[in-house]
Formats: structure tokens, sequence, C-alpha cells
């Protein structure tokens, strides 16, 4: 077993790199497993009371305990340390997730979806950091973009699998959650606490100097993840009812037409490694535009073939804005702050994910249906890109962190 002390002359090397690429892909798949399976549970929990709204949260009960936990998870990152934090999160992680397979009752079920979203909000917070910490700018930028490649394409296997299995039974997709068991277990062999490459000094008497948080720059970065998860959300947790709604009929189905616009995310992700040099500012505009296409188009399909054509478009923009934003949020804090930031950052992203079902309620009681639902995140995807240009003209560079 690894010591938890800081190792301050051990470098990262591929082993580190592949465990948390496949780590960063856990509080991903809490959502992405169940997505197919959304019509299945309706119809299995149809006696629970305003089921439309409640069932629904099973999929994004996890983020309401991540936007609860996620900031404290950083703060203990950074108190005293990364790697024991990173091993209790998945722990609790795999047993939140294969509790509901066991336990045919909807409180039950969502009691194991909280105590995954606990989980996650360590394993996201600390997986994010430890990138950042074991790896220089540009390697990150590589390992960012290689679990964007992979973790797609994970998601694809998931999504397939999960309406698969949907069609024997609504809680056997909860089993997915079991790979969680081996990861575990590579972490724990080879997962190391790292030290900071550099610190602030007293000119006087060379002690670390204690920096405040920036609280400015946290607020800043969560309020442009607010608006970008939310938007990134209305395709990931509806597609499935919309693909109902235009004729597609058994989950299995639904689950291999989710798949098809999911090829999108790995190019998406290759499209961000060879945009970094463009900066963060251009990233996100061209992740705006992309939801506007894509979400927009959606909105106007004619049929479920149309609409899964602009649903390629919506992925391209989602393979680019996840890592595009740790990338931009890790450049933002020094190793003491890092993981609180993090924290703050993934409580950001995933309280999005929480109200983003409600938010499409909203809009779909506003308009009329789902599809015009779509039709409208879009319009209002055009709208930031515009404000991302007009933004990213007026304001100067901000200083960043290795």
């Amino acid at each position: 077993m690894q010591s938890n002390s800081p190792q301050a002359h051990r470098q990262a090397d591929w082993r580190q790199g592949w465990i948390l690429v496949f780590s960063g892909f856990l509080p991903v798949m809490a959502i992405i497993a169940l997505a197919p399976t959304l019509p299945t549970l309706l119809a299995h929990f149809h006696d629970v009371p305003n089921a439309r709204l409640m069932v629904p949260l099973l999929i994004t009960a996890p983020s309401a305990c991540i936007a609860l936990f996620a900031p404290a998870a950083g703060a203990i990152a950074d108190r005293f340390g990364r790697r024991k934090l990173l091993l209790w999160a998945m722990a609790l992680y795999g047993a939140g997730g294969l509790l509901p397979f066991f336990i045919d009752n909807f409180w039950a079920v969502v009691a194991g979806r909280f105590v995954i979203g606990i989980g996650e909000a360590g394993v996201l917070t600390v997986v994010n950091t430890l990138l950042a910490d074991y790896y220089e700018e540009q390697a990150r930028h590589r390992w960012l973009m290689i679990q964007g490649v992979v973790g797609s394409m994970l998601g694809t296997l998931t999504i397939a699998c999960s309406g698969f299995l949907a069609a024997q039974g609504w809680q056997f997709p909860f089993l997915v959650y079991g790979v969680a068991i081996p990861i575990f277990l590579a972490s724990l062999a080879f997962l190391f606490e790292p030290a900071p490459r550099g610190k602030r000094l007293h000119k006087t008497d060379g002690a670390p100097t204690a920096t405040p948080f920036p609280k400015l720059v946290a607020l800043m970065v969560c309020g442009v993840t607010v608006v970008l998860s939310t938007i990134y959300y209305v395709q990931v947790i509806n597609f499935s009812l919309l693909l109902k709604e235009m004729g597609v009929g058994d989950p299995k189905s639904i689950g291999l037409w989710m798949a098809i616009p999911s090829i999108g995310v790995p190019i998406g992700a290759v499209i961000f490694r060879y945009t970094t040099r463009f900066g963060a500012g251009a990233q996100i505009f061209l992740v705006f535009v992309g939801y506007a296409i894509g979400l927009g188009g959606i909105g106007m399909a004619p049929d479920y073939k149309v609409a899964l054509a602009f649903a390629f478009v919506q992925q391209l923009a989602n393979g680019i804005i996840v890592p595009a934003l740790i990338a931009w949020t890790q450049s933002k804090y020094s190793f003491e702050h890092r993981g609180q930031g993090m924290g703050w950052w993934a409580s950001s992203f995933f309280v999005a994910q929480f109200l983003s079902p409600a938010a499409v309620n909203a809009m779909r009681g506003l308009v009329g249906d789902l599809q015009g639902a779509f039709l409208a995140f879009g319009i209002i995807a055009g709208v930031c890109a515009l404000g991302a240009v007009l933004l990213r003209l007026r304001r100067p560079p901000a200083p960043a962190y290795s």
C-alpha cells in the first residue's frame, strides 16, 4: 500500500494517468447509465406521486450531494491530502451504486443515489485535482483529451448496455456501478500523495505563505459552469424521452439510438486538445455555437433520424466542454487552493445537472412540448455565444497556475 505522505521526488507516469482517466469516468457513468432506462423506471415507479418529476430525479439525485459536499471534499483534500479521500469516495460510490439492484423500493433507491452522490463528490474533485498536481499543463491537456476520448467510448458502451439491461428488468442497469471495484484496487496500489511543484515563500524565512482563497475567481468559474452544464444536460437527460415521443419504443432501441450521436464526444475531445492554444474563451464560444445548432436542430427535426444528426453536433460540443472547463478551472488555482477550487467547480457542474430536468420541465410547460423546449435552449445557447464573443473582446487574459 502506498504512503499518504507527500512524495516530493516521485513523478507520475502512465499508470497514474490511466487510473485517473478511468476514475474520472465514474461520475459521468452515474447519470448516463440510467439515462436510457428512464422510460422503464417511469413504468416501474408509475405509482409514485408526481412520477414524471420524481423518477427523473433518480438519475440526477447525486447532483444534490455533489453540490453540497464537493466544496467540502476539496477543502479536505487541500488540508489532509488527496489519496485517502479518493479511496473512501470510491468505496461509497460502489456501495451506493449497487444498492438499488438489491432493493425494490423507490425511497431506498433514492437513498442509494444519494450515497453514490457523496462518493461522486470526492471522486470528481480529487481526480481533477490530481491531474493538475501530477502533470504539467501540456501533459495535463493530453490526459484530459484521453479522458474525453476513452470516457466517450465507455459512455457509448454503457448506454448501449444499459438499454439492453433495462430490457431484462428495471434494476439490472445498476450492476454497471460494480466497475468501481477494480478501479478502487488499482488506485490503492498505484496512486500516491502529490507534493506541490512550487510554493510561494516569505522573503525572510523561506516559510510557505498562506494565501486567501480567490473567491471572485471561484464565483466567475462557477457562474460560467452552471450556465454551460445546464444546457449540456438538456440532451443528455431528456433525449431518451424525446426519442420515445418520436416513435422509438423499446428500451433496447432507445439505448442503441442514443449511442450513435455519442460518437461525436471523442471527436470533440480531440478538438479540445487542438484548440487549447486559442484559449478557454474561444473554446467556450465554440461550444455555445455547437449547442445552438444541435439543440435548435433537434427542436425543429421532423423525425428521430434528423434529430440524431443534430444530436451528433450537440455531442461534439459536449466532447469539448468538459475537458475545457476542467483545464480552465485547474489553471485558475495554485496547489494550496486547487482541491477547494475543483470542489466548487464540481459543485457548480452537478448542481446544474440536478436543476436541468426542472428547467426543461418548466420550459416544456412554457412552449408546449419537449421538442419545443429543445429549440428554446438552442436559442438560449445562441444568445450565450454572442455574449461569449463580447466578453472575450473586452476582458484581458488572467494569470494561470501550473
